[in-house]
């Protein structure tokens, strides 16, 4: 099954998870920030490239 992900922050900006939905627009699974991350771009990217990783492995194909 092929996922979409979309980053969601909080109002000051900081990244809260990724969400992963099917391409009917349902939602599938998460990747949540770990608080005790710095909030930069660094961490950001690790974040997504463990997800996008993640849903490899649980069987998703990623839609960039």
């Amino acid at each position: 099954m092929r996922v979409i992900p979309t980053d969601v922050y909080d109002k000051d900006g900081d990244m809260l998870r990724i969400e992963f939905h099917n391409l009917d627009g349902e939602f599938e699974f998460q990747a949540v920030w770990d608080d005790q991350d710095p909030q930069d771009s660094e961490h950001r990217e690790n974040l997504r490239k463990w997800a996008y990783k993640m849903a490899g492995q649980l069987g998703f194909e990623v839609v960039l």
